[in-house]
């Protein structure tokens, strides 16, 4: 069984915490929803850029998989 409760009161929360604590209920788990969270460190991309300039940036030299792994493979690494 699953039971879900929004607040937007950090304090509700330590409330409701202190209360189930009291309880000495067994087998309740709090699982946190990432895109609940404030100041996440993750952000949005930018929309206003345009990929289509991209497209095409190896038409003057066409490139296959086998010639890009056999120029990594050999590449100096020291």
């Amino acid at each position: 069984m699953r039971i879900t409760i929004e607040t937007t009161s950090i304090q509700e929360i330590e409330a409701l915490l202190k209360l189930l604590h009291q309880l000495g209920l067994q087998g309740i788990r709090i699982i946190e929803q990432p895109d609940a969270l404030p100041d996440s460190p993750f952000s949005r991309g930018d929309k206003s850029i345009d990929p289509g300039e991209l497209f095409g940036i190896w038409k003057d030299n066409p490139r296959d998989i086998d010639e890009i792994r056999t120029r990594s493979w050999a590449r100096n690494w020291s």
